[in-house]
């Protein structure tokens, strides 16, 4: 399974290779909020995670589209109990997304976008050491984009990450290319 998101982004790359000549590739970057809830054997723990990164993508059509996701993790989470400091931070996140979008007029869209994502996470504790842990899930979500210029936009979106026994929500603002 830890194959499988790699194996899926070289079959993108593969399958939209002929149509690296038209105009409808864009690429963005921007910062992500990511909100975590983990079940864990005493309950659940909330945490607030940051990250950088952006999607790459493809619009066969105005209407469908294929992305590619790449997040790592700028914000980590930190907490003490009893003595024991925890910190708790994002790796990264791959993930690979198809997309249904509807142009608003000229200028704007909006998307909804469902793939399968990899994450890696990792927990340091003073005096324990560091562990790291990595799985596969599903991501879905909406969002937004609104061009500037012919070539630039600003894209804003919300996605929802059920990975295991973790459920995260991220909000990410960009800018973004198209070519």
């Amino acid at each position: 399974m830890k194959k499988l998101v790699p194996a899926l982004f070289a079959s993108l790359m593969v399958a939209a290779a002929p149509a690296a000549v038209a105009q409808d590739w864009y690429v963005d970057g921007g910062y992500s909020f990511i909100g975590i809830d983990a079940d864990t054997d005493d309950g659940s723990v909330d945490l607030d995670l940051g990250a950088i990164g952006g999607h790459f993508g493809y619009n066969a059509t105005p209407y469908l589209g294929l992305e590619g996701e790449v997040l790592v993790g700028v914000q980590d989470e930190e907490a003490t109990a009893a003595g024991i400091t925890a910190s708790v931070g994002l790796n990264y996140l791959i993930g690979a997304y198809g997309r249904l979008q509807a142009p608003l007029g000229d200028r704007a869209s909006v998307y909804a976008r469902a793939g399968i994502v990899q994450a890696e996470a990792e927990v340091s504790v003073t005096g324990f050491g560091t562990d790291s842990d990595s799985e596969t899930g599903a991501g879905y979500g909406l969002g937004g984009m609104v061009d500037v210029t012919d070539r630039m936009f600003i894209r804003g979106d919300y996605t929802r990450y059920d990975i295991e026994d973790l459920e995260a929500d991220a909000f990410m603002i960009g800018i973004g290319a198209k070519f």
